[in-house]
């Protein structure tokens, strides 16, 4: 039942999101088209999970859900939308890395350590910071921005927390790749 309801929740936000984009092309109104559609078809396949974090499905909804309350910027200057796309550029290849293994809630569906998870353990999350930072920067509601961006800070740290609990074999996966979350710090 829950496999539907993601589902059916990342198909709803991938109509959505293309509907949006198309109102209003921008670049990253297609790639968010894009990341939904991405994410609907991932879930529609995924593996099942040898363990499961319930408590730790309502942080992956919150971290989806908290980044709309943002309204994205209509315009950006050319080197912020750059560093955004980079970041946007992470999220993706991150998610065609994990493949069948995704998911919103920690979960155990396999260690992934191919793609950008040879270089940082959550390339994901990473990815998904540099472009809210991005959006910060250009947001026409900077205060509103920030507290979100701060809230899902917050959320990210303590979601890959969890991950790296439940899923087996992360000792030794943490020991070959140093850093969780940003490359030569942490």
């Amino acid at each position: 039942m829950k496999d539907r309801l993601g589902l059916a929740f990342f198909t709803f936000a991938a109509v959505v999101s293309a509907l949006a984009a198309w109102e209003q092309p921008t670049v990253l109104a297609w790639l968010a088209a894009l990341h939904n559609a991405i994410l609907a078809a991932l879930y529609a396949r995924r593996k099942p999970a040898t363990s499961y974090d319930h408590r730790g499905l309502w942080l992956g909804i919150l971290a989806a859900v908290l980044p709309l309350a943002a309204p994205y910027p209509a315009e950006m200057p050319v080197p912020v939308l750059i560093i955004g796309l980079l970041g946007y550029g992470l999220v993706l290849w991150s998610l065609l890395a994990l493949g069948r293994s995704f998911g919103i809630a920690p979960a155990d569906r396999g260690l992934v350590t191919r793609g950008p998870y040879r270089y940082i353990r959550h390339p994901m999350y990473l990815g998904e910071l540099i472009l809210r930072a991005a959006l910060v920067i250009s947001s026409p509601q900077p205060l509103l921005a920030t507290a979100l961006l701060v809230v899902l800070v917050i959320i990210q740290v303590i979601r890959l927390l969890r991950e790296e609990r439940i899923i087996n074999a992360y000792g030794t996966y943490a020991s070959q790749v140093r850093y969780r979350l940003i490359p030569g710090v942490w």
